[in-house]
């Protein structure tokens, strides 16, 4: 009887050893599934932050816009003894640019693709100061000088006009691009990480 039940006893025993068999089996196989992924994983993230070392942290310029405005305006219109009539002459620039911050890095093979934002503009500034006004027929006998605010003040919208025409200027966000493109290349292929390990590409 006493063997019997040493026999009866032992058998939980070897039931739950082969179950504990079976998980470690089952979790060495799970991790060795996932380890190709887990080291794809790390490596981007080292690029990433490789990356990040090496861009600007903040806003870029890529390209820096300068322009003149011709704009026919009436000053003081009704009035005909200081009434004007003007052709103003105003420069300006726009910067294109975009937020480094928004720069994705993807990691594929040998290949090193970077998402690049949006062209977009940065800022832009007009100089009244510079502007010049020529006189056309219609003005007034006694016409006085307009001053630099009152030049921005009959110019009215033309600011918000001017980025418009900027932002559909294909030929300028094409060279804002390639701008960027020549500063970053020469940038990114220098650190020892990426330098001969990767091919750099852009996506816009």
């Amino acid at each position: 009887m006493d063997k019997g039940r040493k026999k009866f006893s032992l058998l939980p025993v070897l039931i739950i050893i082969v179950c504990l068999f079976l998980v470690l089996i089952i979790a060495v196989t799970w991790i060795a599934a996932r380890k190709p992924l887990v080291v794809k994983q790390l490596i981007e993230t080292n690029i990433s932050t490789v990356v990040k070392e090496i861009l600007p942290v903040s806003e870029y310029v890529c390209l820096v816009y300068n322009y003149q405005s011709i704009t026919q305006r009436a000053y003081n219109p009704g009035n005909w003894l200081n009434a004007r009539n003007l052709l103003i002459v105003l420069d300006g620039s726009i910067k294109f640019g975009f937020n480094c911050g928004d720069i994705e890095v993807k990691e594929a093979g040998s290949w090193l693709t970077f998402h690049m934002p949006p062209i977009k503009i940065l800022a832009h500034e007009q100089y009244p100061e510079r502007a010049r006004s020529y006189e056309l027929a219609g003005g007034g006998i006694l016409p006085r000088a307009v001053r630099p605010q009152e030049i921005l003040d009959l110019l009215g919208d033309t600011k918000i006009d001017q980025e418009k025409a900027a932002e559909e200027n294909e030929e300028l966000i094409k060279q804002a691009r390639e701008s960027a493109e020549a500063l970053f290349r020469p940038l990114i292929e220098l650190n020892p990480s990426i330098r001969g390990r990767y091919l750099i590409s852009f996506v816009w």
